[in-house]
């Protein structure tokens, strides 16, 4: 796949994630839809994207500290 392709597809995405509706309520039902899979294929698509660009992935660093509690 190509640059120029990944980009389309992503905007499909994107446009095709933000039509679906997270929550419907018919009558005292109501149905919750996750959207976990379209939010991980757009971050799929990112990361590809920015390996063709030559860009370097996003690292997250996590700073952890402790105490004893005192």
């Amino acid at each position: 796949m190509t640059l120029d392709e990944m980009k389309s597809e992503r905007e499909r995405v994107m446009a095709r994630r933000n039509s679906l509706v997270a929550r419907v309520t018919v009558g005292d039902r109501t149905v919750q839809y996750d959207l976990a899979q379209a939010n991980h294929v757009v971050a799929d698509l990112d990361r590809r994207i920015a390996v063709l660009e030559g860009r370097k992935p996003r690292r997250r660093i996590l700073t952890v500290a402790t105490t004893k509690g005192l």
